[in-house]
C-alpha cells in the first residue's frame, strides 16, 4: 500500500509549464501564445456568487428583473393552487401559512396551519423508522457531498460534456453557466432550481443538461445561438413523491436512462426521459447518496447515508450486490475505463479502497466473499512545508486511466497518482501534488475532461474556494 510519504513534489501554477515531469496548468497568462496549444480555447472562468446568492435565502433573485409584464393579484386560494403543481404540497403549505395569506384569509391560514401539524407528525413517524430521514437542510446536503465546503464554495459543481467540448459549471447562486470553445452561452436559472448538487450532460446530445437540486431535477436544452441576456426557460422538472433533494444523478453511457438518487428516500430512481417516466429500484435501508454509472453501464454503484453501498448488475434484470464498511459512509467513488475496478473513499478514514470485478481465476470458488483493499493511505503529511491528505473529500480518475486525483476536507492541496490498470491488476503510485496560487485557496470541486476530437489528453479541471478554475494538463 502506497502512503503519501512517497510523494516528494509540489507544482504550482507558475511551475507546471517549466516542470520536467510534463505537468502544465492550463490557461496561464505567463505562457507564450501557441507555447501550449490548448490556452486558445480553454475558457478563463472566476466565479464570484456574493451579489447574486439565492441559494441559502438572500433576498436578491437572478429572475426579478423589470419585464413589461403588469404584475396582477391572485386570490389566496387560486395562488396556493399555482404554487401546489408548480413546486408541490409542503410549498403550497408555506404558501398557505404566510403573512399575505393570514391577512388575505385567517382561515385559510388556520387550515393549513393544522395541515402543517398533521405532516411533521407523520415525518417524525416517519423518521422514527428510518433515521437517515431526519434531516434535509444544507448542512445534510454538504454532508454527503462531493464538493467541498458545499454550502459556502463559489463552485459547487462542473461537468464536462463527454463528446465535444462544452464545460458546465454551477455556482452557489444557483446559476449554470455553459462554456464552450469559442463562447459562453447563456446562463441557466429558473425558480425551481435551488441547492444544486450535480450536473450530467446527456450522451450523444450536444444541448441536453439535467440538473439535480432541492425541488427535483432541471432538464434544459441549450441553444447555442440564443443570445446571452435571453431568459431561457427550463424544459422538464422532473419529480417524485419524497425524493428531494436530489443529490447524485447519472445517465446511462448511451444517454437513454437517468438515474437519481436522494438523501431523503430509499428509492434509487430510473428515468426514461423522453417519456417523463420513473421506475423505482426499492430496497428497504437508509436513502441513498451517490450514484456512479460504470463506462460500459452493465453496473451501477449507490450508496447510502449509512456504511452499505451496492452494485447493480443493469443487465442481470438490476440484481445488487451489497456491500458494507466498518464506519462512516462513502464519501466518493470512480470506476476504472476498462469497468473492472471500483475505487471509493469513506468519510471516516484516510484510506484510499479497491474492488476487483475480473476473476483472476476461470474456476473460482463460489462462495468466496469478495473484500475490499486498502491500496493507498492517505494520513496527513508535511512535505515542504505544506500540509497533504487527511480524510478525502472527492476522488477523481481520467479517462485515459492513468491519473487518480484527490482532495481532502482540510488540505488545501491536491494529490496526484499515476494509476497503471492490467487485466487482473491495478498498480498505483504517487506522482506530484498541486497548490493553489495563494495559501488560502483550496479545492472545491475536480473533474476530468473527457476525451474529445480536439484534445487527447488526460485534462484535470480544478474548481478552486474563490471561484477560480484551473486546467492541469498531463502531456
Amino acid at each position: 500500500m502506497v502512503s503519501l510519504n512517497d510523494f516528494s513534489s509540489t507544482l504550482n501554477p507558475q511551475e507546471c509549464q517549466r516542470a520536467n515531469n510534463g505537468l502544465c496548468a492550463l490557461p496561464m497568462l505567463e505562457v507564450v501564445s501557441g507555447k501550449a496549444g490548448v490556452t486558445d480555447y480553454y475558457p478563463e472562468i472566476h466565479i464570484t456568487c456574493d451579489a447574486f446568492n439565492t441559494s441559502l435565502g438572500n433576498t436578491v433573485d437572478f429572475d426579478s428583473r423589470p419585464t413589461l409584464l403588469i404584475p396582477i393579484s391572485e386570490p389566496p386560494l387560486k395562488r396556493i393552487i399555482r404554487t401546489f403543481f408548480e413546486n408541490g404540497i409542503q410549498e403550497a403549505i408555506c404558501e398557505a401559512r404566510n403573512d399575505r395569506t393570514a391577512m388575505e384569509s385567517p382561515g385559510i391560514k388556520s387550515a393549513a396551519d393544522l395541515a402543517h401539524r398533521i405532516v411533521e407528525a407523520l415525518y417524525n413517524i416517519k423518521t422514527k423508522i428510518i433515521p437517515g430521514l431526519r434531516e434535509q437542510g444544507p448542512s445534510t446536503i454538504a454532508s454527503f457531498s462531493e464538493t467541498r465546503d458545499w454550502i459556502n464554495s463559489n463552485i459547487r459543481c462542473i461537468a464536462w460534456h463527454p463528446n465535444c467540448f462544452k464545460l458546465a459549471i454551477a455556482g452557489s447562486d444557483d446559476v449554470v453557466r455553459i462554456f464552450n470553445d469559442t463562447m459562453t452561452l447563456p446562463a441557466l436559472k429558473t425558480s425551481s432550481q435551488r441547492w444544486i448538487t450535480s450536473m450530467a450532460w446527456r450522451p450523444f446530445t450536444a444541448s441536453e443538461l439535467a440538473v439535480g437540486c432541492n425541488n427535483g431535477i432541471c432538464l434544459w436544452t441549450i441553444d447555442s445561438t440564443m443570445h446571452f441576456n435571453r431568459q431561457m426557460v427550463c424544459g422538464t422538472v422532473l419529480k417524485y413523491p419524497n425524493h428531494t433533494p436530489v443529490t447524485s444523478i447519472e445517465w446511462n453511457p448511451d444517454g437513454s436512462l437517468l438515474a437519481s438518487a436522494s438523501i431523503n428516500s430509499t428509492d434509487i430512481l430510473i428515468w426514461d426521459v423522453d417519456k417523463v417516466a420513473s421506475a423505482p429500484l426499492k430496497r428497504v435501508g437508509l436513502p441513498c447518496s451517490l450514484l456512479k454509472w460504470s463506462p460500459d453501464g452493465t453496473s451501477l454503484f449507490s450508496s447510502t447515508v449509512g456504511n452499505v453501498f451496492r452494485v447493480w448488475a443493469t443487465e442481470k434484470k438490476w440484481v445488487p450486490d451489497r456491500w458494507t464498511i466498518g464506519s462512516g459512509s462513502i464519501q466518493s467513488a470512480q470506476w476504472s475505463p476498462c469497468n473492472s475496478f471500483l475505487l471509493f473513499v469513506n468519510s471516516n478514514e484516510p484510506i484510499l479502497y479497491q474492488l476487483q470485478f475480473v476473476e483472476e481465476q476461470l474456476f473460482t470458488n463460489v462462495s468466496s466473499t469478495k473484500q475490499a483493499l486498502p491500496i493507498a493511505d492517505l494520513q496527513k503529511v508535511n512535505i515542504n512545508g505544506k500540509e497533504l491528505g487527511g480524510l478525502p473529500q472527492s476522488i477523481a480518475w481520467d479517462p485515459n486511466g492513468c491519473y487518480l486525483a484527490i482532495i481532502f476536507k482540510d488540505s488545501p492541496n491536491v494529490a496526484i497518482f499515476s494509476t497503471t490498470i492490467s487485466k487482473y491488476n491495478l498498480s498505483i503510485s504517487p506522482s506530484c501534488y498541486l497548490s493553489g496560487s495563494s495559501i488560502s485557496d483550496y479545492p472545491s470541486y475536480i473533474c476530468f475532461q473527457s476525451k474529445n476530437s480536439k484534445n487527447t489528453n488526460s485534462v484535470l479541471t480544478i474548481g478552486w474556494s474563490n471561484g477560480r478554475v484551473q486546467y492541469f494538463s498531463f502531456l
